[in-house]
């Protein structure tokens, strides 16, 4: 009986040592496998991090199960009689060119920061390229077909007209509406502020492919110069709408019209010489707000009669009107220059202003007035080009996961493991 009580004893320790061995090497696995999801996450890209602000390693499914079979090997394999037949990784719904992936990345790295707090052009630099009536800078065109056809947007569609941004600028009306309009915006707004050029500002000193990087996002072009001038045509349209407002806007502005072309066109023609007038007189005043904007000056979106620039002197002394008139307005023209004078005389002009938006804010209404997923992967565009220009020539946001997830099968039993950036 002794000997049969023993025998049980001895086969229950035997029993509760094999359960508490496979309990520990659970336990184990468990562990270590918390620790190497970790272990993978901290080989995020410093340079996206540093010029970005976006986590995220570089890696695929068969480079990730090779590390965690090292690891297994190294931690558990042998080791209290474990039968580890090895790991197998699957990142899958992780990568960093899913845009929504990296609009939670983006979110994540700037957390700590509010889009009100940086708006108005914050520590950025004035680029003094040109007037705004040129291009003077290297225009760059990739052509690459390869980085073409890699690039997260794909060559997607979609821009602003000179017409939506009137209609945007009007509701955001001036610098702090347009605060309100752009706190919605979130990450995008920052990362834009902090870390991209555009014709006329710059964020930092680090190299950047492209010169007009706000332009690109506005019009997405691979052809740097397009870009610029995309975006020049489609300021040029809204301001023009905006100052023809303000000149019917403005009693002395109308009077003043109606007489000259009274002057130069008696009867019929009279209306068709006032409706040029008006067009000639808002596209000059164009071409002046221009020069102000792509020398970091303001414009205001609808201006009052204290914050015009031109004379109507200059608009019937170019050749844009003269050469629509007809001869015998011409010939009145020339005829009646002093009375015309004495009329124009009567509306003073000044020639500078505090009150307005500046170059940056008038193109971030048009960023804003983009798709959201346009403008979310173009921005995604600018990220791959200049990491392949400054870092790697291969870098393929497709290639950077911002998450992990992998099995762990030990004993016959399978362990999941998953953790993502937070």
């Amino acid at each position: 009986m002794l000997a049969i009580i023993f025998t049980g004893f001895a086969i229950c320790i035997a029993g509760a040592i094999g359960v508490s061995r496979r309990l520990v090497v659970s336990s184990e696995c468990d562990m270590f496998g918390r620790l190497w999801t970790k272990a993978i996450l901290s080989e995020y890209d410093i340079h996206l991090l540093d010029d970005y602000s976006v986590m995220a390693f570089f890696g695929n499914d068969d480079e990730v199960t090779d590390k965690l079979d090292s690891y297994l090997k190294y931690s558990a394999q042998g080791k209290l009689g474990a039968h580890i037949k090895g790991a197998n990784a699957d990142l899958t719904g992780y990568e960093l060119g899913d845009p929504a992936n990296f609009r939670k990345a983006l979110r994540l790295g700037f957390a700590g920061n509010a889009a009100s707090e940086i708006i108005y052009g914050r520590g950025r630099t004035y680029r003094d390229l040109d007037t705004g009536e040129g291009f003077d800078e290297e225009g760059r065109v990739i052509c690459n077909p390869v980085v073409i056809d890699t690039l997260p947007s794909h060559g997607t569609g979609g821009s602003v007209s000179g017409e939506e941004l009137t209609e945007k600028a009007k509701s955001a009306g001036d610098e702090s509406g347009l605060r309100g309009m752009l706190s919605g915006a979130g990450a995008e707004v920052i990362l834009l502020q902090k870390c991209f050029d555009n014709h006329v500002t710059k964020s930092d000193d680090k190299n950047h492919l492209l010169v007009n990087e706000w332009e690109y996002v506005i019009r997405g072009s691979t052809d740097d110069e397009e870009n610029y001038r995309a975006v020049r045509k489609r300021l040029f349209i809204a301001r023009n709408a905006l100052n023809l407002a303000a000149i019917y806007k403005d009693p002395a502005k109308v009077e003043l019209i109606v007489s000259v072309a009274e002057t130069i066109s008696p009867g019929p023609l009279g209306l068709v010489t006032q409706a040029l007038i008006a067009e000639a007189w808002a596209a000059l005043e164009t071409e002046e707000d221009l020069e102000d904007l792509y020398h970091d000056r303001r414009v205001p979106i609808l201006k009052t009669p204290e914050q015009w620039k031109t004379d109507i002197g200059a608009v019937l002394g170019s050749d844009k009107v003269k050469d629509k008139l007809d001869d015998e307005s011409r010939k009145m023209l020339d005829e009646k220059q002093e009375e015309i004078t004495g009329l124009s005389g009567k509306i003073s002009t000044v020639t500078q202003f505090k009150n307005g938006l500046n170059y940056d804010e008038y193109l971030m209404i048009m960023i804003c007035a983009l798709n959201d997923n346009v403008r979310l992967l173009r921005i995604m565009d600018l990220i791959q080009i200049n990491m392949k220009y400054r870092y790697y020539a291969d870098f393929n946001m497709m290639e950077y996961y911002t998450g992990v997830r992998f099995t762990i099968e030990a004993n016959g039993k399978s362990h999941e493991f998953e953790d993502a950036y937070k």
